[in-house]
Protein backbone atom coordinates (compact mmCIF):
# COMPACT_ATOMS: atom_id res chain seq x y z
CA UNK A 1 0.00 0.00 0.00
CA UNK A 2 1.20 3.04 -0.91
CA UNK A 3 2.08 5.79 1.71
CA UNK A 4 2.45 9.70 2.17
CA UNK A 5 5.29 9.20 4.79
CA UNK A 6 8.27 11.67 3.78
CA UNK A 7 7.57 12.17 0.12
CA UNK A 8 7.44 15.54 -1.78
CA UNK A 9 3.76 16.00 -3.58
CA UNK A 10 4.05 18.67 -5.94
CA UNK A 11 -0.23 19.43 -5.31
CA UNK A 12 -2.14 18.33 -2.34
CA UNK A 13 -6.23 18.89 -1.83
CA UNK A 14 -6.78 18.79 1.44
CA UNK A 15 -10.57 17.39 1.19
CA UNK A 16 -12.07 14.49 -0.85
CA UNK A 17 -15.24 16.13 -0.84
CA UNK A 18 -17.27 17.23 -3.98
CA UNK A 19 -14.71 20.11 -4.43
CA UNK A 20 -11.54 18.53 -4.07
CA UNK A 21 -12.71 15.55 -6.05
CA UNK A 22 -13.68 17.90 -9.06
CA UNK A 23 -10.78 19.56 -9.57
CA UNK A 24 -8.63 16.50 -9.27
CA UNK A 25 -10.62 14.79 -12.16
CA UNK A 26 -10.15 18.02 -13.82
CA UNK A 27 -6.81 18.28 -13.38
CA UNK A 28 -5.89 14.66 -14.46
CA UNK A 29 -7.49 15.39 -17.80
CA UNK A 30 -5.98 18.62 -18.50
CA UNK A 31 -2.45 17.58 -17.58
CA UNK A 32 -0.99 13.99 -18.47
CA UNK A 33 1.59 13.88 -16.04
CA UNK A 34 -0.58 15.14 -13.02
CA UNK A 35 -1.50 11.38 -11.94
CA UNK A 36 2.33 11.76 -10.32
CA UNK A 37 1.98 15.06 -9.39
CA UNK A 38 -1.52 14.94 -6.98
CA UNK A 39 -2.84 13.47 -3.46
CA UNK A 40 -5.79 13.89 -2.12
CA UNK A 41 -6.31 13.47 1.69
CA UNK A 42 -8.96 13.03 3.30
CA UNK A 43 -10.32 11.72 7.04
CA UNK A 44 -12.87 9.29 5.32
CA UNK A 45 -11.59 6.07 3.35
CA UNK A 46 -13.26 6.98 0.58
CA UNK A 47 -13.81 10.41 -1.77
CA UNK A 48 -17.52 11.70 -1.52
CA UNK A 49 -18.21 9.86 2.04
CA UNK A 50 -19.15 13.62 3.58
CA UNK A 51 -21.05 14.14 0.96
CA UNK A 52 -23.24 11.13 0.61
CA UNK A 53 -23.89 11.02 4.74
CA UNK A 54 -25.23 14.02 4.42
CA UNK A 55 -27.55 13.07 2.08
CA UNK A 56 -28.48 9.52 3.47
CA UNK A 57 -29.31 11.70 6.82
CA UNK A 58 -31.59 13.94 5.47
CA UNK A 59 -33.38 11.19 3.13
CA UNK A 60 -32.73 13.42 -0.14
CA UNK A 61 -34.09 11.76 -2.95
CA UNK A 62 -33.08 14.75 -5.49
CA UNK A 63 -30.18 16.82 -5.86
CA UNK A 64 -31.22 20.44 -5.81
CA UNK A 65 -28.49 21.61 -8.62
CA UNK A 66 -29.48 21.00 -11.84
CA UNK A 67 -27.70 18.10 -14.28
CA UNK A 68 -25.00 20.03 -15.46
CA UNK A 69 -23.36 20.52 -12.38
CA UNK A 70 -21.79 17.29 -10.89
CA UNK A 71 -17.91 16.41 -10.83
CA UNK A 72 -16.55 15.90 -13.93
CA UNK A 73 -15.18 18.40 -16.67
CA UNK A 74 -18.11 17.39 -19.20
CA UNK A 75 -21.71 19.32 -18.70
CA UNK A 76 -23.80 16.52 -20.43
CA UNK A 77 -21.71 13.61 -18.57
CA UNK A 78 -24.26 12.85 -15.95
CA UNK A 79 -27.14 12.93 -19.13
CA UNK A 80 -25.15 10.70 -21.26
CA UNK A 81 -24.42 8.35 -17.75
CA UNK A 82 -28.48 7.82 -17.72
CA UNK A 83 -28.99 7.48 -21.00
CA UNK A 84 -26.48 4.52 -21.27
CA UNK A 85 -27.61 2.92 -18.11
CA UNK A 86 -31.68 3.79 -19.20
CA UNK A 87 -32.07 6.21 -16.08
CA UNK A 88 -33.48 9.16 -18.13
CA UNK A 89 -36.62 8.76 -16.01
CA UNK A 90 -34.27 10.05 -12.68
CA UNK A 91 -33.10 13.51 -14.18
CA UNK A 92 -36.47 15.36 -12.46
CA UNK A 93 -38.21 18.60 -14.45
CA UNK A 94 -37.42 21.11 -14.92
CA UNK A 95 -33.65 21.07 -14.88
CA UNK A 96 -33.09 17.25 -14.89
CA UNK A 97 -32.17 17.33 -11.43
CA UNK A 98 -30.40 13.84 -11.01
CA UNK A 99 -32.03 11.95 -8.46
CA UNK A 100 -29.21 11.25 -5.34
CA UNK A 101 -28.96 7.22 -6.37
CA UNK A 102 -27.98 8.07 -10.09
CA UNK A 103 -25.18 11.20 -8.99
CA UNK A 104 -23.96 8.74 -6.57
CA UNK A 105 -23.43 6.34 -9.35
CA UNK A 106 -22.14 8.71 -11.72
CA UNK A 107 -19.67 9.58 -9.23
CA UNK A 108 -18.25 6.57 -8.66
CA UNK A 109 -17.83 5.80 -12.30
CA UNK A 110 -15.79 9.34 -12.09
CA UNK A 111 -13.90 7.92 -9.08
CA UNK A 112 -12.44 4.95 -10.72
CA UNK A 113 -10.09 7.08 -12.39
CA UNK A 114 -9.04 8.62 -8.60
CA UNK A 115 -8.54 4.88 -8.05
CA UNK A 116 -6.76 3.65 -10.88
CA UNK A 117 -4.14 6.52 -10.46
CA UNK A 118 -4.02 5.93 -6.31
CA UNK A 119 -4.11 9.73 -5.70
CA UNK A 120 -6.41 9.34 -2.61
CA UNK A 121 -5.29 8.94 0.60
CA UNK A 122 -7.16 8.41 3.91
CA UNK A 123 -4.79 10.72 6.00
CA UNK A 124 -6.76 13.50 8.88
CA UNK A 125 -4.21 16.67 8.87
CA UNK A 126 -3.21 17.73 12.18
CA UNK A 127 -0.72 20.33 11.01
CA UNK A 128 0.23 22.45 8.50
CA UNK A 129 3.37 24.76 8.04
CA UNK A 130 4.30 26.80 5.60
CA UNK A 131 8.38 27.37 5.71
CA UNK A 132 9.30 30.23 3.61
CA UNK A 133 12.18 30.12 1.16
CA UNK A 134 13.01 26.51 2.00
CA UNK A 135 13.00 25.44 -1.98
CA UNK A 136 10.12 23.22 -4.54
CA UNK A 137 8.24 21.97 -1.01
CA UNK A 138 7.39 24.76 1.79
CA UNK A 139 4.74 22.77 2.72
CA UNK A 140 4.74 20.17 5.58
CA UNK A 141 1.70 18.48 6.35
CA UNK A 142 1.21 16.28 9.72
CA UNK A 143 -1.21 13.26 10.25
CA UNK A 144 -2.73 12.36 13.23
CA UNK A 145 -0.73 9.31 13.82
CA UNK A 146 2.27 12.02 13.19
CA UNK A 147 2.63 10.73 9.71
CA UNK A 148 4.62 13.75 7.39
CA UNK A 149 5.08 14.58 4.40
CA UNK A 150 6.08 17.79 2.27
CA UNK A 151 4.28 19.68 -0.63
CA UNK A 152 4.58 22.21 -3.10
CA UNK A 153 1.36 23.34 -3.27
CA UNK A 154 -1.90 22.99 -1.10
CA UNK A 155 -5.50 23.39 -2.29
CA UNK A 156 -7.76 23.99 0.66
CA UNK A 157 -11.30 22.01 -0.70
CA UNK A 158 -12.70 22.16 2.94
CA UNK A 159 -16.33 22.53 3.73
CA UNK A 160 -18.39 24.25 6.70
CA UNK A 161 -18.99 20.47 7.97
CA UNK A 162 -17.48 21.13 10.85
CA UNK A 163 -18.70 24.61 11.88
CA UNK A 164 -22.41 23.36 12.61
CA UNK A 165 -24.42 26.06 13.90
CA UNK A 166 -25.86 25.87 17.04
CA UNK A 167 -28.40 29.62 18.00
CA UNK A 168 -27.04 30.98 21.05
CA UNK A 169 -30.87 30.64 22.61
CA UNK A 170 -30.45 27.09 21.87
CA UNK A 171 -26.75 26.40 23.58
CA UNK A 172 -28.74 26.34 27.49
CA UNK A 173 -31.59 24.06 26.42
CA UNK A 174 -29.28 21.61 24.39
CA UNK A 175 -26.84 21.25 27.53
CA UNK A 176 -29.80 20.42 29.54
CA UNK A 177 -31.45 17.49 26.72
CA UNK A 178 -28.26 16.58 24.98
CA UNK A 179 -30.13 13.76 23.66
CA UNK A 180 -33.48 14.86 22.68
CA UNK A 181 -32.23 18.76 20.89
CA UNK A 182 -28.98 17.71 18.27
CA UNK A 183 -28.06 19.22 15.11
CA UNK A 184 -29.16 18.02 11.88
CA UNK A 185 -25.63 17.02 10.95
CA UNK A 186 -25.44 14.23 13.65
CA UNK A 187 -29.20 12.90 12.70
CA UNK A 188 -30.32 10.32 10.39
CA UNK A 189 -33.69 9.82 8.94
CA UNK A 190 -33.32 6.44 8.59
CA UNK A 191 -32.47 5.39 11.88
CA UNK A 192 -35.01 6.98 13.67
CA UNK A 193 -37.20 4.56 14.77
CA UNK A 194 -40.89 5.29 15.11
CA UNK A 195 -42.91 3.79 18.15
CA UNK A 196 -46.14 3.81 19.67
CA UNK A 197 -45.03 5.97 22.52
CA UNK A 198 -42.89 8.76 19.47
CA UNK A 199 -44.18 12.20 19.98
CA UNK A 200 -43.65 15.22 18.10
CA UNK A 201 -40.86 15.52 15.70
CA UNK A 202 -39.96 19.67 15.74
CA UNK A 203 -37.56 20.68 13.70
CA UNK A 204 -36.30 24.38 13.64
CA UNK A 205 -34.79 25.71 10.16
CA UNK A 206 -36.28 27.22 7.00
CA UNK A 207 -34.14 26.14 4.81
CA UNK A 208 -34.05 23.09 2.26
CA UNK A 209 -32.45 20.81 4.81
CA UNK A 210 -35.42 21.60 6.89
CA UNK A 211 -37.48 20.78 4.43
CA UNK A 212 -36.49 17.58 3.30
CA UNK A 213 -36.25 16.41 7.01
CA UNK A 214 -39.94 17.20 7.42
CA UNK A 215 -40.73 15.53 4.55
CA UNK A 216 -38.47 12.40 5.08
CA UNK A 217 -39.73 11.96 8.31
CA UNK A 218 -43.68 13.11 7.85
CA UNK A 219 -43.45 9.85 4.76
CA UNK A 220 -42.42 7.85 7.39
CA UNK A 221 -45.47 8.34 9.92
CA UNK A 222 -44.22 10.59 12.10
CA UNK A 223 -46.00 13.94 13.19
CA UNK A 224 -43.41 16.93 12.61
CA UNK A 225 -43.77 20.24 13.12
CA UNK A 226 -41.54 22.61 11.26
CA UNK A 227 -40.69 26.28 13.01
CA UNK A 228 -38.73 28.98 11.45
CA UNK A 229 -38.03 32.50 12.50
CA UNK A 230 -39.33 33.90 8.93
CA UNK A 231 -41.52 33.54 6.08
CA UNK A 232 -40.48 30.27 4.12
CA UNK A 233 -39.13 30.76 0.77
CA UNK A 234 -39.92 29.01 -2.29
CA UNK A 235 -37.09 28.60 -4.75
CA UNK A 236 -35.73 26.38 -7.24
CA UNK A 237 -32.05 27.18 -6.29
CA UNK A 238 -29.77 28.21 -3.40
CA UNK A 239 -29.21 31.40 -5.08
CA UNK A 240 -29.80 33.10 -7.90
CA UNK A 241 -28.43 32.03 -11.09
CA UNK A 242 -27.12 34.83 -12.26
CA UNK A 243 -24.45 34.22 -10.17
CA UNK A 244 -22.75 31.68 -12.78
CA UNK A 245 -22.61 34.40 -15.26
CA UNK A 246 -19.78 37.03 -16.15
CA UNK A 247 -21.85 40.08 -15.29
CA UNK A 248 -22.46 39.43 -11.86
CA UNK A 249 -18.98 37.85 -10.95
CA UNK A 250 -17.63 40.83 -13.01
CA UNK A 251 -19.38 43.24 -11.07
CA UNK A 252 -18.97 41.83 -7.43
CA UNK A 253 -14.68 41.63 -8.37
CA UNK A 254 -14.98 44.89 -8.69
CA UNK A 255 -16.38 45.44 -5.05
CA UNK A 256 -13.25 46.26 -3.58
CA UNK A 257 -15.09 45.99 -0.18
CA UNK A 258 -14.75 42.69 1.37
CA UNK A 259 -17.15 43.20 4.11
CA UNK A 260 -19.55 44.35 1.20
CA UNK A 261 -18.97 41.44 -0.34
CA UNK A 262 -19.61 39.40 2.49
CA UNK A 263 -23.01 41.18 3.17
CA UNK A 264 -24.20 40.60 -0.96
CA UNK A 265 -23.49 36.79 -0.26
CA UNK A 266 -25.83 36.93 2.34
CA UNK A 267 -28.55 38.91 0.71
CA UNK A 268 -28.33 35.95 -2.21
CA UNK A 269 -27.98 33.05 -0.14
CA UNK A 270 -30.44 34.07 2.37
CA UNK A 271 -31.18 32.23 5.54
CA UNK A 272 -32.02 29.58 2.90
CA UNK A 273 -35.09 28.36 1.15
CA UNK A 274 -37.33 25.27 0.23
CA UNK A 275 -37.66 23.85 -3.78
CA UNK A 276 -41.50 23.80 -4.74
CA UNK A 277 -41.46 20.26 -4.86
CA UNK A 278 -40.57 19.86 -1.54
CA UNK A 279 -42.84 22.78 -0.14
CA UNK A 280 -46.09 21.12 -2.14
CA UNK A 281 -45.26 17.86 -0.09
CA UNK A 282 -45.23 19.90 3.15
CA UNK A 283 -48.26 21.96 2.14
CA UNK A 284 -50.50 18.76 1.34
CA UNK A 285 -49.15 16.37 4.15
CA UNK A 286 -51.74 15.88 7.67
CA UNK A 287 -48.30 15.09 9.34
CA UNK A 288 -46.65 18.71 9.16
CA UNK A 289 -47.73 21.71 10.85
CA UNK A 290 -45.78 24.52 9.68
CA UNK A 291 -44.79 27.53 12.10
CA UNK A 292 -43.59 30.55 10.22
CA UNK A 293 -42.43 33.93 11.76
CA UNK A 294 -42.49 31.40 15.03
CA UNK A 295 -39.66 32.14 18.13
CA UNK A 296 -38.89 29.69 20.84
CA UNK A 297 -39.75 31.16 23.97
CA UNK A 298 -38.75 28.30 26.41
CA UNK A 299 -38.27 23.93 26.11
CA UNK A 300 -39.46 22.11 29.34
CA UNK A 301 -39.46 18.44 30.00
CA UNK A 302 -41.62 16.42 31.90
CA UNK A 303 -42.00 12.76 30.77
CA UNK A 304 -41.33 14.30 26.97
CA UNK A 305 -40.63 18.04 25.88
CA UNK A 306 -42.93 20.88 25.66
CA UNK A 307 -41.96 23.62 23.44
CA UNK A 308 -43.46 26.86 24.53
CA UNK A 309 -43.84 29.35 21.40
CA UNK A 310 -45.18 32.39 20.45
CA UNK A 311 -47.56 30.69 19.05
CA UNK A 312 -48.50 28.25 21.77
CA UNK A 313 -47.36 25.54 23.37
CA UNK A 314 -46.72 22.18 21.39
CA UNK A 315 -46.74 19.15 24.15
CA UNK A 316 -45.52 15.33 23.49
CA UNK A 317 -42.08 16.15 21.75
CA UNK A 318 -40.00 13.60 21.29
CA UNK A 319 -37.15 15.29 19.28
CA UNK A 320 -35.92 18.46 18.03
CA UNK A 321 -33.58 18.76 15.09
CA UNK A 322 -31.79 22.13 14.61
CA UNK A 323 -31.42 22.73 10.90
CA UNK A 324 -29.66 25.61 11.58
CA UNK A 325 -26.97 25.34 8.74
CA UNK A 326 -23.62 26.10 9.57
CA UNK A 327 -21.60 29.14 10.09
CA UNK A 328 -18.22 28.51 8.37
CA UNK A 329 -14.72 29.78 9.98
CA UNK A 330 -11.46 29.10 9.32
CA UNK A 331 -10.04 29.26 12.79
CA UNK A 332 -12.54 25.80 13.57
CA UNK A 333 -9.89 23.84 11.60
CA UNK A 334 -6.81 22.79 13.94
CA UNK A 335 -4.73 22.61 11.39
CA UNK A 336 -5.15 26.63 10.29
CA UNK A 337 -5.21 28.03 13.23
CA UNK A 338 -1.41 28.27 13.50
CA UNK A 339 -0.84 29.32 10.46
CA UNK A 340 -3.25 32.28 11.18
CA UNK A 341 -1.74 33.19 13.85
CA UNK A 342 1.89 33.46 12.44
CA UNK A 343 0.80 35.01 9.13
CA UNK A 344 -1.29 37.88 9.01
CA UNK A 345 -4.21 35.76 7.10
CA UNK A 346 -7.13 38.53 7.26
CA UNK A 347 -10.22 37.55 7.87
CA UNK A 348 -13.93 38.85 7.28
CA UNK A 349 -16.72 37.25 9.30
CA UNK A 350 -14.53 33.69 9.40
CA UNK A 351 -13.94 33.59 5.83
CA UNK A 352 -10.35 34.49 4.56
CA UNK A 353 -9.65 36.89 1.99
CA UNK A 354 -7.93 35.61 -0.84
CA UNK A 355 -6.54 37.27 -3.89
CA UNK A 356 -7.95 37.00 -7.40
CA UNK A 357 -6.11 33.70 -7.72
CA UNK A 358 -8.11 32.30 -4.66
CA UNK A 359 -4.61 32.50 -2.88
CA UNK A 360 -4.59 32.83 0.82
CA UNK A 361 -2.32 36.18 1.32
CA UNK A 362 0.53 36.53 1.86
CA UNK A 363 1.28 32.57 1.92
CA UNK A 364 2.19 31.53 -1.64
CA UNK A 365 0.41 28.77 -3.03
CA UNK A 366 -1.81 27.93 -0.39
CA UNK A 367 -5.34 28.14 -2.56
CA UNK A 368 -9.07 27.99 -1.30
CA UNK A 369 -11.78 26.42 -2.74
CA UNK A 370 -15.51 25.49 -2.34
CA UNK A 371 -17.09 27.20 0.98
CA UNK A 372 -13.88 29.03 1.70
CA UNK A 373 -13.98 30.69 -1.79
CA UNK A 374 -16.64 32.80 -1.38
CA UNK A 375 -15.35 36.03 -0.83
CA UNK A 376 -13.84 35.70 -4.43
CA UNK A 377 -15.85 33.11 -6.21
CA UNK A 378 -19.68 34.51 -4.60
CA UNK A 379 -22.74 32.97 -3.49
CA UNK A 380 -22.07 30.00 -5.56
CA UNK A 381 -18.87 29.18 -4.61
CA UNK A 382 -19.90 25.83 -2.25
CA UNK A 383 -22.41 24.99 -4.68
CA UNK A 384 -21.19 21.79 -7.38
CA UNK A 385 -20.88 24.59 -9.83
CA UNK A 386 -18.56 26.86 -7.66
CA UNK A 387 -16.12 23.51 -8.20
CA UNK A 388 -15.80 24.62 -11.92
CA UNK A 389 -15.41 28.71 -11.12
CA UNK A 390 -12.61 27.73 -8.69
CA UNK A 391 -10.60 25.51 -11.05
CA UNK A 392 -10.91 28.56 -13.87
CA UNK A 393 -9.24 30.73 -11.18
CA UNK A 394 -6.70 28.41 -10.30
CA UNK A 395 -5.35 26.51 -12.99
CA UNK A 396 -3.11 29.18 -14.65
CA UNK A 397 -1.45 29.28 -11.30
CA UNK A 398 -1.19 25.22 -10.92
Amino acid sequence: MKTLAHRNIPITIIGGGIHGTSIALRLLRDVPTACRNIAIVDRHPEPLTQWRLKTERQGMTFLRSPAVHHITPDPLGIVEYAEQHNRLHELAPPYSQPSTALFWEHCNDALAELTQHSIYYQFEVAKLRWDKGTGKYPFRLISTNNIGFRSGCVILAIGSDDCAYIPTEFTAWQRQYPDRIIHSSQFTVNKYQLSRDSGKIVIVGGGLTAGTLAKSLSEKGNHVVLISRKKLKTEQFDFPPIWLGPKALTEFADETDFQRRYQIIQENRGEGSITPEVMQTLENNPNINIYPETHICNIVSAQSLQVETTRGTIANVSRIILATGYKFNLRRYGFMRELIRQYPVQLICGFPKLDSNLQLYPIENLFGTGTIAQLQIGPASGNIAGANLAYERIREKL
